[in-house]
């Protein structure tokens, strides 16, 4: 009885002391994990609000889809924001290069490469234009890109001439509303469900991979249990959007798409040159320059980069509703900037993540869809959006100077400095009752006691400092 005993306390510590390195994690690392568990709550409530329709695999498809063209904004506007700028003409940009090349081709007679290659230069062009306004001359970039968000709203009417012109030619069709080729078993698509297995495979594995490079280089890498529940909720992740896939037409071009320039940009940001360059423009301007980084250059270059996915998804947008109109390009901006702050990237720059955007884009999406679906009033909408904007920065304001935390070390502190904390406490309350005794009765001596409590403070918050700061490495040692 004793043993069995015995056991169910280690087992039940364990599972105490994993569930203690998990919100260890969580309140550490709460920037980056903050807007999935919004995104897990918001999923959740519309779950039950619409019935259990929303997360089906039909549903699930099309959020994805609509999420693309802010996604690929968002992405962009993440280095723009980064770097202390602001871009607010890329709705507008990207409305007008979609019905660009819908016009070129449709109505001049242009091929679709030809149409492409002609929206690129002419997003390159703009991009080098505002930049070095921005850079150069020293326009803050809220003017100028407002200036120019005002310039492609006219070129957008202009090259539409006020009507929407519908697409016809199988490049729009393919792209706006095509799938990859299906081979269907049993009802799933087989290529879905074998993209689904490698990309699993290949994360798994690279996350392996990197763990064993951290160690073999003394980089300090997260506790076992840790790797091992976020390579467990990734397989899940992947494997419900690979079933969501397999069950319904399989993966979209919009979708197919939209991961190639995240994948492109997350690649860039984080292991290139540029990429450090870019954050450390963000981070402190004038440092970056002392270190010989041309900065005029980088934020002409982050402008350019705008215009890209700027064009990229206004055809995206454009290929999706199978038409250019001129009612095109309102508030794109504003998803595209809410989705930043809403994953977590900083007013003050310097700090944000291409991928944390995406996901701001999915919830944002996932919002729209999810009252949609409920029923809700569409005039409420903008206030959610509004709300969840707030919060956002509120949030991003409050988490900035997250200490680390250790649970578990914690524990353990509390455990072996338990009476002398308990001492420190209790002569602590006791110096603070005396200290407003005296103070009521108007003591001679009342410098004595407030001697007494400052005294008396000090060592309550030494040794609470010294339990706050502790971790499960020391005590592993000793």
């Amino acid at each position: 009885m004793g043993k069995d005993q015995n056991l169910f306390q280690k087992i039940g510590w364990v599972i105490y002391k994993y569930f203690l390195t998990l919100i260890s994690m969580l309140r550490t690392n709460i920037r980056d994990y903050g807007m999935f568990i919004a995104l897990i709550v918001i999923f959740v409530i519309f779950q039950f609000m619409t019935g259990g329709i929303f997360l089906k695999a039909f549903n699930f498809t099309n959020l994805l889809n609509q999420s693309a063209y802010v996604a690929v904004l968002a992405v962009g506007m993440t280095l723009v924001i980064v770097t202390q700028q602001i871009d607010l003409s890329v709705g507008y940009l990207g409305a007008f290069l979609g019905a660009y090349v819908v016009v070129a081709v449709e109505t001049g007679g242009q091929t679709v490469i030809v149409a492409l290659l002609g929206a690129l230069v002419l997003t390159i062009i703009v991009g080098i234009i505002k930049g070095y306004f921005v850079a150069k001359i020293k326009v803050p970039s809220f003017v100028v890109t407002l200036a120019g968000m005002f310039i492609f709203k006219g070129l957008l009417f202009f090259k539409t001439n006020n009507r929407t012109i519908s697409t016809t030619n199988d490049f729009f069709i393919k792209v706006g509303i095509g799938y990859l080729p299906t081979y269907e078993i049993a009802g799933y698509d087989l290529i879905s469900l074998m993209s689904g297995a490698v990309i699993m495979i290949v994360a798994i594995t690279s996350g392996i991979i990197i763990r064993k490079k951290h160690r073999k280089l003394g980089i300090p890498s997260e506790k076992v249990e840790l790797f091992i529940t976020k390579l467990v909720i990734l397989s899940v992740v992947i494997g419900y959007l690979t079933y969501t896939f397999a069950a319904n037409k399989g993966i979209s071009y919009l979708l197919l798409i939209t991961v190639v320039v995240v994948a492109i940009y997350h690649f860039m940001t984080t292991q290139t040159t540029l990429g450090r360059r870019i954050y450390a423009v963000g981070g402190n301007p004038e440092a970056a320059e002392l270190s010989g980084i041309n900065v005029e250059k980088t934020i002409i270059i982050v402008f350019i980069s705008m215009g890209i996915t700027a064009m990229i998804a206004g055809i995206m947008y454009v290929t999706r509703l199978q038409n250019a109109s001129p009612k095109h390009g309102p508030f794109w901006e504003l998803y595209a900037i809410a989705a930043v702050f809403i994953g977590g990237t900083s007013a003050k720059g310097g700090i944000g993540k291409v991928v944390n955007a995406v996901v701001g884009a999915v919830v944002i999406i996932s919002l729209k869809n999810g009252m949609s679906l409920a029923g809700i009033d569409a005039n409420i909408e903008p206030i959610i959006l509004g709300s969840v904007l707030l919060l956002a920065v509120v949030f991003d304001i409050y988490t900035r100077n997250v200490m680390p935390v250790d649970l578990v070390g914690m524990y353990y502190a509390k455990k072996q400095y338990k009476a002398e904390f308990t001492l420190a406490r209790e002569n602590f309350i006791k110096a603070k009752r005396n200290l407003r005794e005296a103070q009521k009765a108007n003591k001679q001596d009342l410098i004595e006691y407030e001697y007494n409590f400052t005294n008396a403070q000090g060592v309550f918050n030494k040794i609470r400092d010294k339990i706050r700061v502790s971790i499960e490495a020391d005590f592993l040692t000793e």
